[in-house]
């Protein structure tokens, strides 16, 4: 090799470093690092606890050439699927807790690891305590251990399910302490923070904790087994949602019967809703929704609460008579007793049924559907487009008019001046009833719920169950009942957390893979 070319090679790596330095570099100023990046950069790790630890703090840590942070702590949590921006402030907090030292605050849980056999030892020795004289007592008895009480919980739960059923069963076989290892157990299921594994191991060895099926319909059951059916509960709010079996299945990483039988497992869930149900208006309206189901029509019919849209009562059938809303009315009158004021359109069945089932309660008709109808008479009326346009001003007025007179002046005037079929409508559907439109009452709240029912069963295909219909109304039921808990008191719905449940179920590398064919076939 030449000078000239060792000149050029020398010339060349002296080029290559610089691109490099350029690209990445680091400078020592007091006792910090400061390292800036002047290039795209990507790169890929493995999915652990301590690397997303790890992530929360580095990408807080990014910086814009203005000095601003990149990343929110907002931006953060929602990036990694965290509950609210306070989880990852929290982890952040923690790294500065630990003298800005990575190492330190990785390391941080795995010290506390140590108290462990310390936390263990003490439980087992006593272990019918509740968890929080637990964790006074850890305190005051291991003053150099710094631990949070939620700390502690996590810990706690992870104690070994056969070492505490040895240690119950030697202290009763001493007859040192009564029976009561259910209530302590219950603690230990009953805390969010024990795994599901964990909850598996204690039900595997303590297999008395197992409610059976048949009383699941209890309340109180239900919340002590609501983790074992938070995965009922979000297939069928997501069910409800739109979601098909196949979407949910790939989502969950599942097979699509998995999803039926979680669809279908929570079998008392309509009367638990009905059961924690503790206030309503006493003012409701009723209405029915069509739904075709194997080349016939069915019936949703459903009383919903008037003042906040919520569904009070719903039940799928096959006719629309008397007789059936005679039926359906006894059953609202059973667990709800007498409403104040029902609302419905002009349906000669349903007016039957509400005079046999609520004679003292007070009829209003829907003046939209009434206005409706008679728009519908006019427009098809042979009058001239100037005679329908006075006759649609007056129909307007009768519903709108602000006076009492003015409303019943008009519905009288457009008798006079309208054709036979037009005015004997009036006649016979408005000013024979004209006390149940006089307060100008609407069904919109029913008319809401129907619209609901119809998205939630619309482009589905295998409507062929009336099983399935019944089901899928339950879950849209549901799905409001989680929205609307003004009508509950303390109960399942409080407990059960849907945006925790998917986050905690709900793969996510299968959700990324869900949308990019989704974009991608668009594309295509």
């Amino acid at each position: 090799m030449n000078d000239i070319t060792k000149i050029r090679l020398k010339n060349h790596l002296s080029d290559v470093a610089t691109k490099q330095t350029d690209s990445i570099s680091v400078q020592q100023k007091d006792n910090n690092l400061n390292v800036k990046v002047n290039c795209p950069v990507s790169f890929t790790i493995k999915d652990t606890k301590n690397n997303r630890k790890a992530l929360y703090v580095l990408i807080r840590l990014f910086k814009a050439e203005n000095g601003k942070n990149l990343a929110t702590f907002e931006k953060i949590s929602a990036l990694f699927g965290l509950n609210s921006r306070q989880d990852s402030n929290n982890f952040y907090r923690e790294y500065l807790a630990s003298g800005e030292d990575l190492l330190l605050f990785l390391q941080r849980k795995q010290k506390l690891k140590k108290a462990f056999y310390l936390l263990e030892a003490q439980v087992l020795k006593n272990p019918l305590r509740s968890l929080k004289e637990q964790y006074k007592i850890f305190i005051d008895e291991n003053p150099a251990i710094n631990i949070s009480q939620t700390s502690f919980m996590k810990y706690f739960s992870e104690i070994d399910a056969v070492k505490l059923k040895k240690r119950f069963d030697q202290l009763l076989t001493k007859d040192e302490v009564r029976p009561d290892k259910e209530r302590f157990l219950k603690e230990i299921l009953e805390d969010e923070n024990t795994s599901n594994q964990k909850l598996k191991e204690i039900v595997t060895v303590f297999p008395e904790l197992q409610k059976d099926e048949k009383e699941a319909n209890k309340e109180v059951s239900f919340f002590n087994t609501l983790d074992k059916y938070g995965k009922n509960l979000m297939i069928m709010f997501l069910v409800a949602s739109g979601l098909n079996y196949g979407v949910l299945g790939m989502l969950l990483d599942v097979s699509k019967g998995t999803i039926h039988n979680l669809f279908y497992g929570l079998t008392f869930i309509k009367k638990l809703i009905l059961n924690s149900i503790k206030w309503w208006s006493n003012e409701v309206s009723t209405d029915e929704k069509w739904i075709k189901l194997n080349k016939k029509w069915v019936y949703v019919i459903s009383i919903v609460d008037n003042k906040t849209g919520f569904p009070l009562y719903f039940h799928v059938v096959s006719d629309l008579s008397a007789a059936t809303w005679k039926i359906f009315f006894q059953r609202f009158y059973k667990i709800y007793g007498k409403p104040r004021i029902i609302i419905s359109d002009g349906s000669a069945a349903i007016a039957k049924a509400i005079r046999e089932v609520f004679p003292d309660s007070n009829h209003q008709l829907c003046k939209f559907h009434k206005l409706k109808n008679l728009m519908d008479k006019i427009y098809q009326s042979y009058s001239t487009p100037k005679e329908k346009k006075r006759m649609i001003k007056l129909a307007k007025a009768i519903f709108d008019n602000t006076s009492y007179y003015g409303r019943k002046r008009s519905a009288k005037h457009l008798i006079k001046i309208s054709p036979e079929k037009v005015s004997k409508y009036v006649e016979n559907s408005i000013l024979d009833k004209w006390n149940q439109l006089t307060k100008g009452y609407t069904s919109n709240s029913a008319e809401r719920w129907n619209r609901k029912i119809k998205k939630a069963t619309l482009g589905r295909y295998g409507l062929k169950s009336e099983n399935f219909i019944n089901q899928l109304i339950i879950s849209l039921w549901l799905k409001e009942a989680i929205n609307n808990k003004v009508h509950f008191e303390k109960c399942f719905l409080h407990e059960f957390n849907i945006q925790k449940t998917c986050q905690e179920n709900l793969k996510m590398c299968n959700i990324i893979e869900f949308f990019k064919h989704k974009l991608l076939g668009k594309v295509a």
